[in-house]
């Protein structure tokens, strides 16, 4: 069924549970600083009527509003919107769904949800501009707003001295307006089969040049995957083209051993399991035992016997036998991926980057000891801040003289890196992420 075929009351319910949605997400992201994917989650355990079409509408306007916020938020008025930004929600239903309306609309997406919405509201049906910029100028004259509005407002102002300088600016702030696409890992030998599949079930994709050709492109991200045959069978995973990159840059060989100090749910661990063809060690810890419990799963779907699950709490590490390879990909600001889950950027300060820089340099310190001599240390993180990234590297190497950077060739352009890599998501329509590879020389 079409969404143009929910009845009037049905729709009006969807709406509700929009409006309501997009209040408990503003409250929290603004008034509890939590992160708004975690909210809107939230919110759907809370609400367990809502069907499969209703999360889609509703995770759909929540996120184009975090999305144009930077634009949305000039609307309302300044006493509004300081409210807003301080935690409460002070529009009516009316006023909330407006905004609604007006990210669906400036996103370019959902047109039916849009029309049907701007329809219910009373608002005049408008033109699709090319650019975003504009239809947010198109919006806001309907609601009768006079505001010109650029790419660099989606960007809070305080953090801009904050990004890494080798990044087009420009460029960034105008790939914040544009959803992400998906990226798919695949076994590099079950991509044919992959994409015969999705071409089979009308999901466009593209294998993209570079890397190890196991990087897959899906045009449409709103689409499930996870009823492929070739998901069943483990063949693939969801992994941002610039966190495989990070797996590249690490370049594990078979029968290595290699420890991922921070794996979370094991995206990365899994695809050095993959490089290093089921053979040899990978040991992942993290402190997040739940976390790890899902990367079990993970590795029994794929067939991962090379890898061992160890948890630990965050101390410095003191093993006896070091690792052919040690993976950090550190806790960070996550700007890297505010695209991916936008919102989080508004809480964001030079604070907490400085808080998490500090604990970035804990980590390394304290797992430098985990490589051996001759080995590797790959430190990551899904930021785009400097200070999170060469501040941290430079300041490693300055008190470790034992490592240095190794050159390694940019995965996928092929050009020398010297060391260190910001992954630039503008150039290559992904997330932003950074990675260093030291070798240990004594």
């Amino acid at each position: 069924m079409k969404e143009m075929e929910l009845s009037p009351g049905k729709f009006r319910a969807q709406m509700c549970k929009m409006e309501s949605a997009a209040r408990k997400v503003l409250t929290g992201i603004f008034g509890r600083e939590l992160p708004p994917d975690r909210l809107l989650n939230d919110f759907f355990r809370e609400n367990r009527n809502c069907g499969a079409r209703d999360r889609k509408a509703i995770a759909s306007g929540v996120y184009a509003l975090l999305r144009y916020w930077g634009w949305l938020r000039k609307l309302p008025g300044e006493e509004l919107t300081g409210e807003i930004e301080q935690g409460s929600v002070p529009l009516n239903s009316r006023e909330m769904l407006a905004l609604l309306a007006g990210g669906l609309y400036i996103e370019g997406k959902n047109g039916l949800l849009t029309e049907r919405m701007f329809a219910e509201l009373g608002l005049a049906r408008l033109a699709r501009n090319p650019e975003a910029y504009l239809r947010a100028g198109a919006f806001a004259k309907s609601i009768n707003v006079m505001e010109r509005f650029e790419y660099r407002e989606l960007f809070p102002e305080k953090l801009i001295g904050e990004i890494n300088p080798q990044l087009d600016q420009n460029q960034l702030f105008a790939m914040l307006a544009k959803r992400p696409p998906m990226w798919l890992r695949c076994r590099k030998n079950a991509v044919d089969k992959l994409l015969a599949e999705l071409a089979a079930n009308e999901i466009p994709a593209t294998q993209i040049p570079g890397g190890d050709g196991s990087a897959v492109r899906v045009d449409n991200p709103g689409v499930s995957l996870f009823t492929l045959e070739t998901f069943q069978n483990g063949d693939f995973e969801v992994q941002d083209l610039a966190s495989q990159v990070i797996g590249l840059a690490a370049a594990p060989a078979p029968g290595e051993r290699w420890y991922d100090a921070c794996a979370g749910a094991g995206g990365k661990t899994l695809q050095l399991a993959e490089l290093m063809s089921n053979r040899g060690t990978i040991v992942a810890g993290d402190i997040r035992i739940s976390a790890l419990e899902n990367l079990k799963k993970r590795c029994r779907k794929a067939g991962y016997s090379n890898v061992t699950i160890r948890p630990h709490d965050g101390s410095p590490w003191k093993g006896k036998h070091p690792y052919d390879g040690v993976l950090l990909d550190c806790p960070c600001s996550g700007s890297g991926v505010w695209r991916r889950n936008p919102g989080c950027q508004w809480i964001m300060s030079a604070e907490k980057i400085a808080a998490l820089t500090e604990k970035q340099r804990r980590i390394l310190a304290g797992n430098a000891p985990a490589v051996k001599v001759g080995g590797v240390l790959i430190y990551a993180t899904c930021s785009l801040f400097a200070a999170e990234n060469l501040s941290v590297v430079e300041d490693f190497l300055a008190k470790n003289p034992g490592f240095a950077l190794e050159n390694f060739p940019h995965p996928l352009t092929g050009e020398d890196t010297g060391g260190m890599l910001q992954v630039d998501g503008g150039a290559f329509d992904c997330d932003w992420m950074f990675v260093a590879r030291m070798r240990r020389n004594c």
